[in-house]
């Protein structure tokens, strides 16, 4: 997808329509405009949450002095609509502007027993944004980890799903590994998952670069570090220092074989500011090159069930604010990904709570916030609105892990999808889990595009 125009936010108190900042909304009195800028101030947790969510999008967010408190952090930003259906360019980006004095660290593949934090440490030791390329398998055996990148202010990108030399797959096959990905992504992170990935192995053909293009995708590489073959760090450093340079891409790995990359990065960061270079992640790289990307979204459809099997017990609205101060407390102690990757105080996250959810098409229904309790004691909740004739889930979480807890949250959703005569629901969070859920109930359901 291509960045259908820039809209500057001139006076708005609320970002009612911004896919980018899905699913949260902004809380009144944090925005202003000043000489046609739209400067943006809170607590660090929220400025941290929309930061990520442009940064994603491949919004360069500046940091300003305040305007308004001289203690609140203010990056100038402006938000992308989106549109689909635009191909992008069937060519591989292997470097950014040479005009312009920026490098780019980036990753591949995903550590499993070395410390992801022996590389996330370096670049933040040395003031640098790194760009991750990992598996969506990785992303399923670590969505904490993938949050946390996230939330460090990195990159997350996708380097398919099982780490496939692509360049041999059928259509469909590389189309689905794709997809897996995306979904991964989504499950692991809540957002989105960015248009831009790296091949494994660097195996393309001009082909796969036409059926990237064909999704909106866009392949980046760079220069081989050759860190791969689990080379010394001074080998590292010798191959990449003399082309480190304008709009260098450095392809690096952070996985249990490359050992000498971490320490190698820690010479080349330094290296780089020596040269005037300052290390970016890769949206903003792609940005002054001129090469738009955009971000994909699932959703999964589910026909509104004729009966409920079981009765829906346990479930009671959020009525009062005595009840979602005790929800906005026992959640928190959830330590689901609403509250982890955003907020930093159980009153922030009751803020979240008490504002409600508005997206572009479809505003929540204060009346289909539910939770459900017993011993007394919540162990879920559910937010919702009405678009049409279709029960949108807009914001889902439980205290147990287990995917029979979704079950229990269907099942709600059918009886009050029922209620308000919807023929569909939808839902965006845990999609897999539960169209597998669907399907063991014997439910319609379908995992498609949002």
């Amino acid at each position: 997808m291509l960045v259908d125009e820039l809209v500057l936010l001139i006076d708005r108190t609320a970002c009612a329509g911004c896919p980018l900042l899905f699913p949260l909304r902004m809380p009144p009195g944090i925005a202003c405009a000043l000489d046609e800028r739209f400067e943006l101030c809170g607590f660090a947790d929220f400025v941290l949450m929309v930061r990520l969510r442009l940064m994603l999008a491949g919004i360069h967010v500046a940091a300003t002095s305040c305007t308004c408190r001289s203690t609140s952090y203010y990056p100038i930003i402006c938000l992308i609509k989106r549109k689909r259906g635009i191909r992008m360019p069937a060519e591989a980006f292997w470097r950014g502007n040479p005009k312009q004095s920026m490098c780019a660290f980036t990753f591949d593949d995903g550590p499993h027993e070395l410390s992801l934090e022996l590389w996330l440490d370096t670049l933040e030791q040395g003031g640098a944004v790194g760009t991750f390329f990992f598996t969506g398998e990785w992303m399923d055996r670590h969505p904490d980890k993938a949050r946390d990148i996230l939330a460090r202010g990195h990159i997350l990108a996708p380097h398919t799903y099982h780490h496939r030399r692509m360049s041999q797959l059928s259509k469909p096959l590389f189309l689905e590994q794709l997809k897996w990905t995306e979904l991964a992504y989504q499950d692991a992170t809540g957002l989105p998952c960015p248009t831009f990935m790296r091949f494994p192995y660097c195996a393309f053909t001009q082909e796969n670069l036409e059926w990237l293009a064909e999704a909106g995708y866009t392949d980046v590489e760079g220069e081989d570090s050759g860190d791969w073959a689990g080379i010394s760090a001074a080998q590292i450093v010798s191959k990449i220092e003399p082309v480190l340079g304008n709009g260098t891409i450095v392809v690096q790995h952070a996985n249990d074989i490359a050992k000498g990359s971490p320490e190698a990065l820690k010479m080349l960061i330094r290296k780089a500011y020596e040269k005037g270079l300052t290390p970016v992640g890769i949206p903003e790289m792609m940005s002054s090159a001129g090469i738009d990307h955009g971000c994909r979204a699932w959703k999964l459809s589910i026909e509104t069930p004729a009966a409920i099997d079981f009765p829906v017990d346990d479930w009671q609205p959020v009525q009062n604010d005595g009840d979602l101060l005790r929800l906005a407390y026992e959640s928190a102690d959830w330590r689901i990904p609403q509250f982890t990757s955003s907020f930093q105080t159980e009153y922030a996250w009751y803020d979240q709570l008490a504002a409600p959810l508005e997206w572009e098409d479809v505003k929540e229904n204060r009346e289909l916030f539910f939770a459900r309790r017993f011993s007394d004691c919540y162990w879920a909740y559910a937010r919702a609105g009405i678009r049409g004739d279709t029960f949108v889930l807009m914001d889902y979480a439980a205290k147990e892990a287990q995917a029979d807890t979704l079950v229990y949250l269907l099942r709600w959703a059918g009886e009050q999808a029922r209620r308000y005569q919807c023929s569909r629901m939808e839902a965006n969070r845990d999609i897999r889990r539960m169209d597998e859920m669907c399907r063991q109930l014997g439910w319609n359901s379908e995992i498609v595009l949002a």
